[in-house]
């Protein structure tokens, strides 16, 4: 009867040692993933959204004072031009 059980146990030992190596490797990867903070990935790309949206705004006032400066530039240099007659040489 124990040969039974012993012969039992080493048959199925290296099967249980694979699903306790992949149990721990899950447990190791969710840590990882986590952060040390401890955060969900829900938590963690909130953030990001955020940050990107923030950035995004930014970038987008870059843009619009850069058309502005552009149309000032223009609207002199058509009204220096203007007076000339003659266009000018570049």
């Amino acid at each position: 009867m124990t040969t039974d059980i012993t012969s039992l146990f080493l048959n199925w030992l290296p099967v249980l040692v694979l699903i306790g190596v992949f149990i721990y490797f899950v447990n190791r990867s969710l840590r990882v993933y986590s952060g040390r903070s401890g955060k969900t990935h829900g938590e963690m790309l909130e953030e990001y959204i955020v940050e990107l949206k923030r950035q995004n705004d930014l970038i987008e006032k870059m843009v619009q004072d850069q058309e502005a400066r552009l149309q000032r530039l223009e609207s002199t240099r058509r009204s220096s031009s203007g007076g000339s007659g003659g266009g000018g040489a570049r």
